[in-house]
């Protein structure tokens, strides 16, 4: 189960997190990239698990998963189909009419994962998202002890490193594509590092001290600076398994999280972090959308990496409040909000 009770600068927090995740997609042959990289992925996993209160007995998981589908899979389905439809009319009328190549592109469109681009850039991480948190789920009700758990976790984490290791090995321009894992299962096993991180470390998240903050910033600084200087070559990028370093894909992502998360409690402006919990609220759309409408509007006039950003945040941002969110059912398949008629069975269960 999700832990509904969400603090203010959670909420800005990931809503700016969206606002580098379209930005990560505008400047991608920027090296602001790579620092970009370094923590927003892991940081959403973490704040996933930071909200997350799992069931306690086996007869709640399928109430959970029923929920967890929900919410994420029937937006993945609905977007996945349209963005292929659009796709389609794309290619016929640049005059492919090749059905070998129908056929194939439909079997990497199934397989998702690594193995879609394009308008699906961040349809890896919802699929990602859910494993893990059916994994976590399963962790948690198998193994009673918080320590075998973390044990097993940890297990996992250094079976993701030697899959790392060796696709690393691998040639291509993006060695992950040969090894054939549909919706990025293989993830999860490092996901659900960060994801169990944010669920134990929560009392400590909550109130991060600001001395702890600055350290942190402190270091993120020298970090990017060793970086630069060429003495360090630390990259992160969990939608093609890059990751090898044992040490470095659990410190650096979680310094850089502390830092961020300690510097959102830290901004007293109401209006700031009202916004970046708006944008949050529309999180769904924004992601989805961002680099379908930038890829549409492109074939029509050339902007920077700035409108880039600003157009993958607030058109979507329209969409969703002026026609997405009108619909009953619209709402229910392209932002995985239930309908009125399903909330209102479930509440007279609940009081049943």
């Amino acid at each position: 189960m999700i832990d509904k009770k969400h603090e203010l600068w959670l909420d800005s927090a990931k809503g700016f997190a969206l606002i580098l995740v379209v930005a990560g997609h505008a400047y991608n042959h920027n090296n602001l990239i790579t620092y970009i990289y370094w923590f927003h992925m892991p940081a959403f996993f973490l704040f996933s698990g930071y909200v997350s209160k799992p069931v306690k007995q086996w007869s709640q998981v399928g109430p959970y998963l029923k929920k967890r589908a929900h919410s994420l899979l029937i937006p993945y389905i609905t977007y996945l189909g349209l963005f292929t439809m659009i796709r389609y009319a794309e290619e016929l009328m640049q005059g492919n009419s090749s059905f070998h190549w129908y056929i194939e592109d439909i079997g990497k469109v199934l397989f998702g994962g690594r193995f879609i681009s394009s308008y699906y850039g961040v349809f890896w991480f919802i699929t990602c998202l859910f494993f893990t948190q059916v994994l976590f789920l399963i962790i948690f009700l198998i193994f009673k002890r918080t320590h075998t758990r973390l044990l097993f976790i940890a297990f996992l984490y250094i079976i993701s490193h030697i899959e790392g290791r060796y696709i690393s090995t691998l040639g291509g321009l993006e060695p992950s594509l040969h090894v054939w894992i549909p919706w990025n299962i293989d993830v999860s096993m490092l996901a659900l590092v960060y994801y169990s991180i944010g669920y134990y470390i929560k009392p400590y998240l909550k109130q991060i001290p600001p001395v702890l903050t600055g350290l942190c910033t402190l270091l993120i600084m020298g970090l990017i600076t060793i970086q630069e200087l060429n003495l360090l070559d630390y990259h992160l990028s969990m939608k093609y398994v890059s990751y090898n370093h044992y040490s470095l894909d659990i410190v650096i992502p979680l310094i850089m999280t502390i830092a961020y998360c300690g510097i959102f409690q830290l901004i007293k402006s109401k209006k700031v972090l009202s916004l970046c919990s708006f944008m949050n609220n529309k999180s769904m759309a924004i992601m989805y959308m961002h680099i379908g409408v930038n890829k549409i509007l492109l074939e029509f006039i050339d902007y920077g990496n700035i409108i880039y950003t600003i157009v993958g945040v607030t058109v979507p941002l329209f969409i969703a409040i002026f026609i997405l969110e009108k619909k009953d059912t619209v709402r229910h398949f392209f932002l995985g909000i239930q309908r009125r008629s399903e909330l209102k069975s479930s509440k007279k269960m609940k009081m049943e």
